[in-house]
């Protein structure tokens, strides 16, 4: 095969991996299996990569001839053994240059001679097995698959970013997949669901790009209009059901968290207290005094406070969330608070003010410093 059909072969398998498997691409590593996809030609001193590795190619053709060691096996497995350094520091380095170098084997057995895969056994490797369905070097033919290829990778760029998965959620506006690539990434930036949903109390039909708090009951946590609702198919848990859903990616987050012991404390205590340089939101558990009465009219299906018996829950809740909770004292439980952060936000500074116990508790002497 011609040396531009190698390169354009193995830009498609290369770009083709990193859609399947969801790899980083970058052009370093698109050169080297491009690069790559030319060294079995070694043996040929006539050849784009033969030419300058004459002291290689010469006495390579006159010992085993061309396409015998460097195109088998052996070869590969000679290549495997001089990369094997790079294995453990830069994986990805190493199987771009093995793939590089097999993406040329596999690509010549469409040739009219196949390869020499198994040498020094005589058997010949070719696919198709038919001679008249294979290809001879410089045909019409070649140039037809060549240019086929090409458009294929043209095709295939976009999606070796997003990955197979990706590229299908970007299609088809999936919220299942949506929901399945935040759970893995939750944390390590800041994400927006662009959102069409309807919302199962009113009916009403809901477009917007919704900041994405966490993962509830099988489907997300949003914002809209400041409030916090949850996003999902189940009528019992969400209260959006979403039609179409697109995953975005933000700026990176940094998530500083801390937990607070809240025994014989209440939440109005908690709120005077953090008076911090950031937002945050609040998770935990509290159990109270089973025998208080809260005014809550509520009737969404999700809400950032749960109260149910003598036990709080928060996931996710804000300080304004908390006006019908903040008298109630804990007999036990914990709080966590998370503080997130955008690149460039200074610290994390949080000041007590002093409050019901008239002491900072342990756990927060010199927190977040």
């Amino acid at each position: 095969m011609l040396a531009t059909t190698h390169i354009v072969f193995s830009s498609a398998l290369y770009l083709g991996g990193a859609a399947v498997f969801e790899y980083e691409t970058s052009i370093l590593n698109w050169a080297i299996a491009a690069l790559f996809s030319l060294m079995p030609d070694v043996d040929l001193p006539t050849s784009k990569v033969g030419r300058p590795l004459f002291f290689i190619s010469v006495p390579l053709e006159r010992r085993f001839g061309h396409r015998t060691i460097t195109h088998s096996f052996i070869g590969v497995g000679i290549l495997c053994l001089l990369a094997s350094p790079l294995y453990n520091t830069f994986p990805l380095v190493f199987w771009t240059i093995i793939g590089g170098y097999w993406s040329h084997l596999q690509i010549d057995m469409a040739n009219i001679r196949g390869v020499d895969l198994f040498w020094p056994s005589p058997i010949r490797v070719v696919m198709p097995g038919k001679i008249k369905f294979r290809l001879e070097v410089g045909s019409k033919a070649e140039m037809i698959l060549l240019c086929s290829m090409v458009v294929f990778c043209v095709g295939l760029y976009p999606m070796s970013n997003l990955g197979l998965r990706g590229g299908l959620h970007q299609l088809l506006r999936n919220f299942e997949i949506a929901h399945d690539e935040y759970v893995k990434v939750q944390g390590t930036s800041f994400y927006t669901l662009e959102l069409n949903a309807i919302d199962n109390l009113t009916l009403e039909h809901i477009q917007c790009n919704c900041p994405i708090l966490g993962a509830w009951q099988g489907g997300l946590i949003v914002e809209y209009n400041g409030k916090s609702r949850a996003v999902g198919e189940s009528e019992v848990n969400h209260n959006l059901y979403p039609t179409e859903a697109v995953l975005i990616e933000g700026e990176q987050l940094r998530v500083i968290t801390q937990r607070v012991k809240m025994n014989g404390r209440s939440l109005r205590w908690l709120v005077d207290n953090l008076e911090a340089n950031h937002d945050y939101y609040l998770l935990g558990e509290l159990f109270v005094d089973s025998g208080m009465m809260v005014n809550v009219n509520n009737i969404e299906l999700y809400h950032p406070v749960i109260f149910g018996g003598s036990t709080v829950r928060l996931h996710y809740a804000k300080a304004s969330d908390l006006d019908d909770y903040l008298n109630m004292v804990a007999i036990r439980g914990e709080v966590v608070v998370q503080f997130w952060l955008k690149p460039g936000d200074e610290a994390v500074e949080v000041r007590f003010s002093g409050g019901e116990s008239g002491s900072t508790p342990d756990v927060l002497e010199g927190m977040f410093y």
